[in-house]
């Protein structure tokens, strides 16, 4: 996180409050994780929940559960008969966002969630996505050739090119990806390619792929991406570790 820690907190006690479910599974998280650091947060969560709600979303891919803390943010927002997919592949992880999943449900959540367990990229291409020979696709939750409402995309950054271009075309026209830790604690604005022209970040491009650490070369690469694609509007904000909010034209 790159926002000083009295403005996280200033935006937090000015923010939609977090139930008392997601207090509780945020404080399980600080006390069982050792990287209790990875949860959204209560901004991070109030802004999926309200983005789900406004885009009118009812088909939501998560990438990274952790422990389910922005999966019930966003369930949130979603409409009666609203589902989510997410996907892990920490067993202790997963094992503390069914149990509360479980709780969200008996206390009148009205959103289908359910864990994809496994390597994200085989997962979403065997259980989310149809139309190649060998998937499998959760037929509960595909629509067709769009499947996809709206996903937040939290983890694997090294792969996080590979998840745009994945799942990009699965995305609904109108719908809405958030990807997080796009400025991954400041790091990609130290490779110097802030105010660099076209030509110049070509040129560097190799050498700092070279010189930086895989998941920051990927986030930066992602980001290029999404800046020049055509069939997307974006803005990357500044909040927390950096988000890209990503509407498909």
């Amino acid at each position: 996180m790159i926002v000083s820690p009295d403005a996280e907190a200033y935006a937090e006690a000015h923010s939609t409050t977090e139930t008392a479910l997601l207090r509780e599974l945020r404080e399980v998280t600080r006390r069982e994780m050792e990287y209790d650091d990875m949860l959204s947060g209560p901004v991070v969560g109030a802004f999926l929940q309200m983005l789900v709600r406004m885009s009118g979303a009812r088909r939501v891919l998560e990438v990274g559960t952790f422990t389910g803390y922005a999966t019930i943010w966003m369930a949130g927002g979603l409409p009666s008969g609203g589902r989510i997919r997410t996907c892990e592949s920490n067993e202790k992880y997963a094992l503390v966002a069914r149990r509360f999943f479980k709780r969200y449900q008996e206390e009148g959540g009205a959103t289908d969630i359910r864990i994809l367990f496994g390597p994200a990229l085989q997962t979403i291409r065997e259980s989310v996505l149809s139309g190649e020979p060998g998937q499998r696709p959760d037929t509960d939750f595909d629509s067709g050739h769009h499947p996809l409402d709206f996903v937040f995309l939290d983890a694997d950054k090294e792969h996080y090119p590979d998840y745009y271009e994945l799942l990009m075309p699965a995305l609904s026209p109108g719908g809405i990806m958030v990807i997080d830790n796009v400025l991954w604690g400041g790091k990609v604005c130290e490779a110097g390619w802030v105010g660099a022209t076209d030509t110049e970040r070509n040129s560097r491009r190799a050498v700092q792929y070279e010189q930086l650490d895989r998941k920051t070369a990927a986030i930066h690469e992602l980001n290029r991406r999404i800046t020049d694609d055509k069939q997307v509007e974006n803005v990357l904000l500044s909040v927390r570790d950096g988000l890209q909010v990503i509407r498909k034209k």
